[in-house]
């Protein structure tokens, strides 16, 4: 048993010689305590910012006494003020008499200790959104942005902190697509109405994933939000030309892939979505026959795509 005990202490102190060095070696400078507040107060330091919102984030440095360098903090967020950085302690390194917080990037000199920093700052109003001129339309994707990066003059990086950054129109399509999902579950209709309107569910979603959340928002608004009628009804008239509308839109966002993607691609999925028409041109049928030849023939436009 004394053997085994000096052998675990061997191996402790072994694994400490090793394993603390380079620890400490790997982390000269970090960022610590660090918290994001929206203009209200509210913390969101784990959630998606919002494009175009203000924020002010509060966080502290934790700097070793083997780091000489002159340490650089960068932010991509636009100023909302007067100033980007505010300095809350009397940390030696800073120099409030020469530094520069009122721009993007500041630089002081590295000294042991712990230095206390807010940052205040706007993400940029559009940097979720494109223009396409082509189409007239504006895609939105959530976008990856470094709101805070630390590091020496020779720019390695010693630490950062990257979100997620949203806006309001992704934000308004997720909460529109919920609310409609959860009025399916709940409200009573008959069969066919729910499968056609969960159709129009799934075209929104494939709309998305092109940017075209105002479209796939306009798509969602067409499935109504009380009991669906009896068939034959102008609501069931209206389900059928949501679909229509879907489709018609698909068309459009398939155009914009052909600018973007192979013509092999594109005729994949252009043939794949006509193929699809089949199965709402039999549900179509069973109702109106003038709405099922119109899917027909927004079938054949597709067809005429490849």
């Amino acid at each position: 048993m004394t053997n085994y005990k000096f052998s675990i202490l061997i191996i402790s102190i072994f694994l400490s010689a090793i394993l603390l060095p380079i620890s400490y070696s790997q982390a000269p400078a970090v960022l610590t305590n660090f918290t994001v507040l929206d203009p209200n107060g509210n913390d969101v330091t784990d959630e998606f910012l919002v494009a175009g919102g203000a924020y002010t984030i509060h966080f502290e440095i934790e700097i070793g006494a083997t780091l000489s360098d002159n340490i650089l903090l960068t932010t991509s967020m636009e100023k909302s003020g007067n100033s980007f950085w505010t300095l809350n302690n009397n940390y030696q390194g800073v120099d409030t008499s020469v530094w520069t917080p009122g721009s993007q990037s500041i630089v002081f000199q590295a000294v042991e200790g712990t230095a206390q920093f807010t940052l205040d700052g706007k993400i940029p109003e559009s940097i979720t959104e494109k223009d396409v001129v082509d189409m007239d339309k504006t895609v939105h994707a959530l976008e990856l942005v470094p709101i805070l990066v630390m590091s020496l003059d020779s720019m390695e990086i010693l630490d950062e902190r990257t979100y997620t950054i949203t806006d309001q129109t992704i934000i308004s399509y997720d909460a529109l697509l919920q609310s409609k999902l959860e009025k399916l579950d709940s409200i009573s209709m008959e069969g066919k109405y729910n499968s056609l309107a969960l159709e129009i569910v799934s075209e929104a979603e494939y709309l998305t994933t092109f940017g075209l959340y105002d479209d796939a928002i306009k798509l969602l608004n067409t499935i109504p939000d009380s009991d669906y009628p009896a068939p034959p009804s102008t609501t069931t008239l209206f389900i059928i030309a949501s679909v229509i509308f879907g489709i018609t839109t698909i068309a459009f966002a398939l155009l914009f892939i052909r600018t973007r993607s192979s013509s092999s691609y594109l005729s994949s999925s252009v043939s794949e979505k006509a193929d699809k028409l089949d199965l709402l041109l039999i549900k179509a049928s069973r109702i109106d026959k003038s709405l099922s030849d119109d899917l027909e023939t927004i079938k054949r436009e597709l067809k005429e795509l490849v």
